[in-house]
């Protein structure tokens, strides 16, 4: 027990040695007013980064040296990591053919402004107007003349790209905005990420582009959605609230992504905008609806930081619309603040027609329905799916998400995109609270946000997908208008389901999800184009396998029927046990097969997702056998063991030897991705000339460093509890030197 309990000081010295350039960035819970606070971590050489308003906390960088003394001050379970959120993009290239899923720089001969009353013309031809807003049925609205004409949407994003017809036109989409990152340039520069400038698009274009007659574009258009084509060489371009006025708060740098604490500031500043309009002050804003195209890890979804202020929000009377994700197809992947209780939380759905513009344009006129045959909407393979981890139901709806029609990412002010993500979903509900509220000013931003998620249409949805997929379903304006006059929205927040700190409890409870382990044999059947099923399997601590063989493939459909480019297939899909977007998540395995036998090495502990997909390029249904079984280490194999609780830092030394050529030092903890909420537990590594290695420093279990030709001589593993919930937790650290376990 000594090697276990090395004298707090040894700590303290290693770290004040170590740490002159090596810090964390935390949030850290705190009452105010933060004066204490922030002038003990001034104290202790770190530096407040913000102190906010509407919630109880703190953004810090501080030493690792000085995290053991602001945890005595603040209290267990008040700090946690500020995790970068990463800057929002296109999905990931699409792993059917590694075929981008958008497209940019094409060209347009003229532009048009279309003026709110030329709007009004939807009601004689509504498909015109419904490149973007297919089934959606905000059209119908508009052709009563609502388009969120007065209604101000706040957009945390990239910030925009200036001079873009599509919201410039005629009158400016954008009133004005604030940057958040402090490069310099500002909230509006053409340097800035094109993401916000098409997410602004989404809700509030308004122009009519001229195509010349040998354009793809207008030729594919004119073949896959002849009434979208107007004066016969013109698409228009309209956002579900062509009128409405945009105030952008920019996060996200030009490359890279942005921390939390950025993002709370954010959402933070977008609160006071309106209690300063509430309270009369000239420099508030009347915001009504906030979208955010964005989010992140959680290991707490519904209860971190992230998801508090959104709570917050919809209490200040603000619609909160939030993309789910683009970690999908698996389940437990939606990222905060999309994990929110009071976001609208908004999956990407997949409508045939736009992916077939998308081929014809990527392939040659004409391929669109061959690389799609079916012509039925599906979940976008990559929309993230629920549930939370808590056991909610996420996302709450879902609309057109994949190749949609924009400006804003292209080289040019004269270029079109065509653009997929979740990020692009979320913006057309946006647009439809905002014309909501225009047309209901009496109605609260919760009865708006309730609004929209009870009447989502879940029969439009022709791929077999459930809730925990499309949430209730495609959006749908007209319904949500209907409820509304009717005044049969509840002006209240359903109750969340109760939960315990086993999530497989929390999923068998409220969705049709079994958590498995041992040797599974599932057959699945009658997999419709992007219908999936899923097998949660339990990894449990030393397992050195998983591995997974798929068998028995049948196609419903004769050869020659089956897609004419691939045939049909299953996409495998295989994610880590972490129950929240990561990206585009943490996938072991992306692979299109008819069978075949798939190994995962030293996998995480917890609740893995192994998803079998019917191919959404497929023609017809398919089906197929899968075997699961875990294969583990002969014998456990530790170097040490023991328990730990919040806020500890337990110090372990390993002597390496002279010629050493690689040390794999790895640490498993029990509160692991299959408890909610899950632990935080880091392993630092200090070399014998007192140098860090933080590679297990992050939010994986187990945490995993490989240090190859270690210096020889006394290092020392560092266990730091940094976000412990429950009383204690247990870990065990594994040190192998040249594959052979130190004990």
């Amino acid at each position: 027990m000594k090697r276990l309990l090395v004298a707090a000081c040894v700590l303290l010295a290693l770290s004040v040695t170590t740490s002159a350039t090596n810090t964390e960035k935390v949030l850290i819970r705190s009452n105010k007013p933060y004066d204490n606070l922030v002038a003990t971590i001034n104290k202790l050489g770190g530096k407040v980064t913000y102190q906010y308003q509407h919630v109880n906390a703190i953004a810090a960088e501080v030493p690792f040296s000085a995290l053991t003394q602001i945890r005595l001050l603040v209290g267990p379970n008040a700090m946690s990591k500020d995790l970068e959120v990463p800057t929002p993009t296109m999905s990931r290239p699409s792993p059917r053919d590694g075929s981008p899923t958008e497209i940019t720089d094409l060209n347009f001969d003229a532009a048009a402004a279309i003026a709110p009353d030329q709007l009004a013309g939807a009601a004689a031809n509504p498909n015109a107007y419904l490149f973007n807003n297919t089934t959606t049925r905000v059209a119908e609205l508009q052709a009563l003349g609502y388009f969120g004409t007065g209604v101000l949407i706040a957009q945390i994003d990239s910030g925009l790209r200036p001079g873009f017809p599509h919201i410039n036109i005629g009158y400016s989409t954008v009133i004005g905005g604030e940057d958040l990152v402090g490069d310099g340039n500002g909230f509006s520069n053409f340097a800035n990420n094109g993401h916000g400038t098409f997410v602004a698009g989404m809700m509030g274009a308004h122009v009519a582009f001229t195509f010349g007659p040998t354009s793809t574009l207008l030729k594919s258009v004119a073949l896959e959605a002849p009434s979208a084509v107007v004066n016969t060489n013109q698409v228009p371009m309209i956002g579900s609230a062509p009128d409405v006025r945009i105030y952008g708060l920019r996060v996200f740098p030009p490359t890279g992504g942005a921390p939390t604490s950025r993002i709370l500031a954010a959402i933070d500043r977008v609160i006071e905008l309106r209690n300063l309009y509430d309270a009369g002050n000239p420099g508030g804003r009347n915001i009504k609806v906030c979208n955010m195209s964005l989010g992140g890890s959680t290991v707490f979804a519904g209860r971190d930081l992230e998801d508090q202020l959104i709570d917050v929000m919809l209490e200040h009377d603000i619609v909160p619309v939030i993309s789910a994700g683009n970690a999908g197809p698996s389940s437990l992947t939606v990222g905060s603040p999309g994990t929110s209780m009071s976001a609208v939380t908004v999956g990407a759905a997949s409508i045939a027609t736009n992916e077939r513009i998308l081929r014809d344009l990527q392939y040659g006129l004409g391929i669109g329905p061959f690389y799609r045959p079916f012509s039925g909407i599906q979940m976008s393979y990559f929309s993230s799916r629920g549930p939370d981890a808590d056991g909610r139901i996420d996302p709450d709806v879902v609309a057109s998400g994949f190749a949609n029609y924009g400006q804003g990412l292209g080289a040019t002010t004269s270029s079109i995109d065509i653009g997929s993500g979740t990020s692009f979903a979320a913006p057309t509900v946006a647009g439809i609270a905002a014309v909501l509220r225009q047309k209901y000013p009496s109605a609260t931003a919760r009865q708006i946000r309730n609004a929209i998620i009870m009447s989502a249409n879940p029969a439009l949805m022709a791929d077999g997908s459930i809730d925990i997929d499309r949430g209730n379903g495609f959006v749908d304006a007209k319904a949500a208008s209907d409820l509304l006059a009717k005044r049969a929205v509840p002006d209240s927040l359903p109750s969340a389901p109760k939960y315990v700190s086993d999530i497989k409890v929390n999923v068998e409870k409220n969705t049709v999800l079994n958590v498995v382990n041992g040797n599974v044999t599932r057959a699945v059947s009658n997999l419709l184009p992007g219908k999936r099923a899923d097998i949660l399997y339990r990894v449990l601590p030393n397992t050195s396998q998983v591995v997974v063989n798929l068998s028995n493939f049948a196609a419903a459909l004769p050869p020659a029927q089956q897609n004419q480019l691939f045939g049909d297939d299953i996409l495998l899909a295989i994610h880590s046990p972490k129950t929240s977007a990561i990206g585009e998540g943490d996938y072991k395995q992306f692979a299109f097969t008819t069978g075949g036998t798939f190994v995962i090495d030293n996998p995480e502990t917890g609740l893995m997702r192994i998803t079998v997909n019917g191919d959404w390029t497929n023609a017809g249904a398919v089906g197929a056998t899968l075997n699961v079984v875990a294969l583990n280490n002969p014998l456990p194999q530790f170097t040490a063991q023991s328990k730990i609780v919040q806020g500890q830092d337990v110090v372990i030394p390993v002597n390496v030897p002279a010629g050493v050529s690689v040390a794999d030092f790895r640490t498993i903890f029990r509160a692991d991705w299959s408890n909610y909420p899950t632990s935080d537990i880091d392993m630092i590594l200090v070399d014998p000339d007192s140098n860090l290695n933080l590679d297990g420093a992050s939010i994986s279990d187990p945490e995993h460093a490989v240090v190859n030709n270690p210096k020889a001589g006394l290092w020392f593993a560092i266990i730091d509890g940094f976000e412990i919930d429950n009383p204690f937790d247990r870990f065990e650290l594994r040190v192998a030197l040249d594959g052979k376990v130190v004990h």
